[in-house]
């Protein structure tokens, strides 16, 4: 009768540091398209990745990038437990294999690398948050007026397009919200506030790694195979 074996594997640092640039770089990508629509440009590259209308951009954004961000920081912190002593060797190596990080080229390029891929998108969330907390909200039960809270649970009467969440609101217009999202009072703004601190969290966890190491914890990412 034939048995099967597991076999542990772990993936090795030139893995994990493709699989964290690949993860940072769409982090990134995304968060810089939504700032940038939020700003009243265009997409990146012509790229379509996220709604025109800037708050329901962000609104969109918030999830998306706090969750990219809770991976990335994991991944990171990942390598940052397995690499060198120094704090430049604990960071993955984006596009220069052979780059000498203990140059003072090489810790600049390093430390440019961390703040671009991880610094700037969790900046950006904070953008995001500001302008999802401070849009008008307005709910859909045909008085059309603003002021209702993201946050009001007791708004959360029905699943189905309970409140309208909008970029600009003209009351005088027959359809006041305009640019507008349906939002969730309370249940959305909980759930995106609960990735969030989730990313927050990991990201702490990541950026502690490379600044302090702790190359003797155990920690890996690993396949089973046959």
């Amino acid at each position: 009768m034939a048995t099967h074996n597991d076999q542990e594997v772990q993936m090795t640092q030139s893995q994990l540091g493709k699989v964290w640039f690949v993860v940072s770089a769409l982090l990134l990508y995304y968060a810089l398209n939504s700032w940038v629509v939020a700003q009243g440009g265009e997409e990146i590259f012509g790229a379509k990745l996220v709604m025109k209308a800037r708050v329901p951009a962000v609104m969109i954004a918030i999830p998306i990038c706090s969750i990219l961000l809770a991976l990335t920081s994991l991944v990171g912190r990942v390598y940052s437990l397995r690499a060198g002593s120094k704090w430049h060797e604990r960071i993955p190596v984006v596009g220069f294999d052979g780059i000498d990080t203990g140059s003072r080229e090489g810790r600049v390029y390093q430390g440019a690398m961390i703040t671009v891929f991880s610094l700037l998108p969790a900046i950006a969330l904070v953008y995001f948050w500001c302008t999802f907390l401070s849009a008008t909200v307005m709910l859909n039960d045909g008085k059309k007026d603003p002021g209702a809270s993201v946050w009001d649970w007791s708004q959360l009467r029905t699943l189905n397009d309970p409140a309208r969440i909008c970029t600009e609101f003209h009351k005088e217009l027959a359809d006041p919200c305009i640019g507008n999202a349906t939002v969730l009072p309370g249940l959305e703004p909980t759930i995106f506030g609960a990735l969030t601190l989730a990313a927050i969290v990991a990201l702490a966890m990541h950026w502690r790694a490379v600044v302090t190491g702790q190359p003797h914890e155990p920690s890996s990412i690993t396949t089973h195979g046959k």
